[in-house]
């Protein structure tokens, strides 16, 4: 009976510590961005503490949201008048971006880590993130500025977790 006792908390006691550490881990990551709360949140999607996962998860989360941002504004296009060339060159911005994390998933998907820092390095603010001066119709303040941000903390997380990954 006590060895069962003693097993059942000696597990709870390692699970607690590793919950803990994979804590401080994401805590360390995140706070290395401009939004800790939307970086908390996507980490928390991951089903394990490994780095990998926490890799995986961004990867995948970035190139889903990177999809979707590129398809929302796209929609935009067809009625964008005077604001057709600002908009089209949102458009083609995140048409460069999802190309880039597609890619970053392939690179994930066959272990090539360090591979996925070169990628992220090499995109820079002004190639991914759009002006967002200009109005969308049905929207008081422009969507698309959060959704830079949220492209900035995705691309910040890759750099991070991929550097941590391939020091392993």
């Amino acid at each position: 009976m006590y060895r069962i006792l003693l097993i059942v908390l000696a597990t709870t006691l390692v699970c607690s510590v590793a919950e803990a550490n994979t804590q401080q881990t994401v805590n360390e990551i995140c706070k290395q961005t401009i939004d800790i709360k939307f970086c908390n949140g996507i980490l928390a999607k991951a089903t394990s503490p490994s780095m990998k996962d926490l890799l995986n998860v961004t990867v995948t989360e970035a190139q889903r949201i990177s999809d979707d941002t590129y398809f929302f504004i796209s929609t935009f296009l067809l009625n964008a008048g005077d604001q057709r060339p600002v908009i089209q060159k949102c458009v083609d911005a995140y048409a460069f971006l999802n190309s880039s994390l597609t890619d970053a998933l392939s690179l994930f998907n066959s272990g090539r880590y360090a591979e996925i820092i070169t990628l992220m390095d090499n995109i820079s603010s002004e190639d991914v993130i759009c002006k967002t001066d200009f109005n969308l119709p049905g929207y008081n303040i422009n969507p698309m500025i959060e959704k830079n941000i949220e492209t900035k903390v995705l691309v910040a997380m890759e750099k991070i977790i991929g550097h941590m990954v391939s020091s392993f």
